[in-house]
């Protein structure tokens, strides 16, 4: 019989690696996270999450933190509870008569020694008070936001000045603090900042007024470099009340003298969102348009 060359037998007698690797057997190369490693991280964002907008439920905690996840509420639970016996984070009491978390010293100090700036929100009046709804609302659409990529300071970080721009000018150009600025991040060129207003209780025709004005400001810039810009101003409210008509109210007051094209350059930039809840203030969905397409619905 007639012998072959060893190199013919090269593959039979050895397994050779595939030049180009099927992404299936590259992902089996990648090592993968420990049970204790996934959940120091998901640990890590609970915590972040609450610094950030000082209190949350666990429905905002969920959507916050696990966006994509199948039983997002079932994985903040677990997370939550762990925290909590550790000491980093306390529930309270809130002015539903559910419960809210918050940040101890312990966390805010966990946070700190892993380079993320934070301070305990134990003595936050928001939880229990009757702000509670007000915040938790625009804190809810907020998160909606930041889900999508946006960036976003609520009213907590607001108070504390923790934006990367001036708040105090903010505060002087608009004679208020909005309930909270979202932004989307650009490679170049200035970002547009709008600026949220979350209608709660009734407000008075002069109240909407001042906050419509900031609709005014667009193109203003909001830090020396001229990095951000007033973008737009957003009202976020529950469908069922009637807080709509009594906007449009408002802005017919207010504008009602411009010449029409300069009307409707103003209201393009309201927008107005709709929210669907239910009861105990959970977010079902919403809708955005513009008040000038209210407007033209007569609402």
């Amino acid at each position: 019989m007639k012998q072959l060359p060893t190199e013919y037998l090269h593959g039979l007698l050895s397994k050779v690696a595939p030049a180009n690797p099927s992404p299936s057997h590259r992902a089996r190369a990648t090592p993968r996270r420990s049970g204790r490693e996934t959940a120091r991280l998901n640990e890590h964002k609970v915590l972040r999450a609450v610094a950030q907008f000082g209190h949350l439920r666990i429905s905002e905690l969920a959507r916050a933190v696990w966006p994509q996840a199948r039983y997002a509420e079932q994985l903040a639970r677990r997370t939550a509870a762990r925290l909590v016996a550790s000491g980093m984070l306390l529930e309270r009491r809130n002015a539903l008569g559910s419960r809210s978390l918050c940040l101890t010293r312990g966390g805010a100090a966990w946070l700190e020694l892993r380079g993320f700036e934070a301070q305990h929100t134990l003595d936050l009046s928001s939880v229990a008070g009757s702000t509670f709804f007000h915040r938790t609302l625009a804190t809810r659409y907020l998160i909606e936001r930041q889900v999508e990529g946006a960036q976003v300071v609520g009213e907590y970080q607001l108070l504390r000045r923790k934006a990367p721009f001036d708040v105090d000018a903010v505060l002087r150009a608009m004679r208020k603090l909005p309930d909270g600025m979202v932004w989307q991040r650009r490679a170049s060129g200035p970002m547009d900042v709008e600026l949220v207003e979350q209608e709660a209780a009734v407000k008075a025709r002069q109240e909407l007024e001042k906050c419509l004005r900031m609709a005014e400001l667009v193109g203003r810039p909001l830090d020396a470099r001229g990095l951000y810009r007033v973008g737009g101003l957003v009202f976020v409210y529950d469908r069922e009340l009637n807080h709509a008509r009594r906007i449009l109210m408002a802005a017919a007051s207010l504008w009602g003298d411009r010449p029409h094209a300069e009307r409707v350059t103003l209201e393009r930039r309201v927008k107005m969102v709709a929210v669907e809840l239910r009861d105990p203030l959970v977010w079902v969905g919403s809708s955005t348009v513009t008040l000038n397409d209210l407007r033209q619905r007569g609402v």
